[in-house]
């Protein structure tokens, strides 16, 4: 499902593969490049994200998409364009979750608060250190969700925006 050559997944793959981060991941499918939620015995409770997350990606926003775009990528729950293969969303953590946007939806969404950045806080007292994601890296039309009531609109503008993107 995912295309792993496709020069619109370069940014996101390349956070997904990136070595700290897996080593760091608890999900039972990190060492998985790509697969099916079905292939994952209780993904919602085995995948390192929280279950409100994965809902959030899989359930509300994946289910106003035309086909079904649940993958699991590295890991981590993902939505991805079965036909091209571009990822559309990830999620990951207690916290985060990234969505690929029409330009026009990028630009709603920041302005409606979403973030382009994201600092999970150093938890000292258990050795974790502060990271932060900049969403940017991962192309110019990602933002991070924020639970926003239009962001299933901006996403099935984002999708549709990716039809004909050749595989």
């Amino acid at each position: 499902m995912i295309d792993f050559e496709h020069p619109a997944n370069r940014g996101v793959l390349a956070y997904l593969r990136d070595p700290a981060r897996l080593a760091r991941s608890v999900s039972v499918a990190k060492g998985r490049p790509e697969c099916l939620p079905s292939e994952v015995k209780d993904p919602y409770l085995t995948l390192g994200t929280h279950p409100d997350l994965i809902e959030r990606l899989w359930e509300t926003l994946g289910r106003v998409l035309p086909v079904d775009c649940r993958v699991i990528a590295y890991g981590v729950p993902a939505l991805a364009r079965p036909d091209s293969g571009v990822i559309l969303g990830i999620a990951g953590g207690t916290m985060m979750y990234a969505l690929r946007l029409d330009a026009a939806g990028a630009a709603a969404a920041r302005a409606a608060g979403a973030p382009l950045v994201f600092r999970y806080a150093a938890q000292p007292t258990i050795g974790i250190e502060e990271r932060v994601i900049d969403v940017s890296t991962f192309g110019d039309s990602w933002v991070f969700g924020r639970f926003h009531h239009l962001e299933p609109e901006w996403l099935k503008a984002g999708f549709a925006a990716t039809q004909g993107t050749p595989r």
